[in-house]
């Protein structure tokens, strides 16, 4: 999950080279959460998954915003850009509303609404990347889930997707929303599994301590 949050092996390279600071060791992006409620998902497995994503963005920077859709039988936007402490409030608002699985409704109203409405909050200039946590293959015009996913890629926005569950129906599909197969899909047995993921990830303060000893103790060696 450090790809999502934002340190990324080739930032942590061009750090390295060009001693930047720590703070441009995390890459600068808004999130926009794309959460699965179709009817194979229980009532509990869903709001566990609200909860670890609102762990997540609790770690996170401060500086960066959250905008989140939920979709089954349609796409909903639950809430516009906003900022972190604010996102985490939304999320807990966000109701369980069981259907179908119209993934490619939420890739196209995300791309249309969000990220290229300016009302939406999105911020010119600052790159976008969305989180999609599914369990299965989409049933609703499933024919355009790629082609919206390609789309959406191609506003310059990374599709990060956590596939939850042994036996995934459709992993072909999952893979495919992706941006990358090593960097950008993750897989969970459970939503107890993501959980026990989220709880392992050092928040943002924590991360730029460590790092920024290690950024010093490099310098002294280098020196040496």
């Amino acid at each position: 999950m450090r790809y999502f949050m934002g340190i990324d092996d080739t930032v942590l390279r061009l750090v390295r080279r060009h001693r930047r600071s720590i703070p441009q060791l995390y890459a600068h992006f808004d999130a926009i959460f794309i959460i699965d409620s179709s009817g194979s998902i229980r009532r509990r497995d869903y709001y566990r998954t609200i909860k670890a994503l609102q762990l997540l963005t609790g770690k996170a920077q401060n500086s960066r915003r959250y905008a989140a859709i939920t979709f089954s039988n349609n796409a909903t936007i639950r809430f516009d850009f906003t900022e972190r402490k604010e996102a985490v409030n939304n999320l807990r608002k966000i109701p369980f509303e069981r259907g179908l699985t119209n993934t490619q409704d939420a890739l196209e109203v995300c791309r249309k609404e969000l990220i290229l409405n300016r009302k939406s909050g999105a911020r010119p200039g600052v790159r976008k990347r969305v989180l999609i946590i599914t369990d299965g293959q989409s049933n609703v015009e499933k024919h355009k889930t790629l082609f919206r996913a390609f789309q959406l890629k191609m506003t310059g926005t990374q599709i990060f997707v956590i596939a939850i569950g042994k036996y995934l129906r459709g992993i072909s599909e999952i893979v495919g929303l992706a941006s990358s197969t090593d960097a950008h899909l993750y897989r969970v047995a459970d939503v107890n599994g993501l959980l026990r993921v989220v709880r392992m990830i050092p928040p943002w303060h924590r991360m730029r301590e460590y790092m920024s000893h290690s950024w010093l103790n490099e310098m002294l060696r280098n020196k040496a």
